[in-house]
């Protein structure tokens, strides 16, 4: 169902099946194409087109000192 209104029922009392068989076909066009963007979207977002990779430090620690400038003794681990 497209719409929460056109009910099995609804559909065969109030349209002709000409009618009928239009608004099945647009529905079923308009759910193929919602599955093709949703399929172009994951495949894009999962390809590596357009990437940046991020350069990796190797032996990249942190900075204990400045940590300890910035946060002292405001924080403290439980013995």
């Amino acid at each position: 169902m497209m719409y929460s209104w056109a009910s099995p029922a609804y559909i065969l009392d109030s349209m002709s099946l000409e009618q009928a068989m239009m608004y099945y076909e647009k529905g079923v066009k308009a759910i193929e194409l919602q599955a093709k963007v949703f399929w172009s979207i994951l495949g894009h977002a999962m390809s590596s087109e357009g990437k940046e990779e991020m350069p990796v430090e190797v032996g990249d620690r942190p900075d204990l000192q400045k940590f300890r400038e910035i946060y002292g003794t405001a924080i403290k681990r439980g013995q």
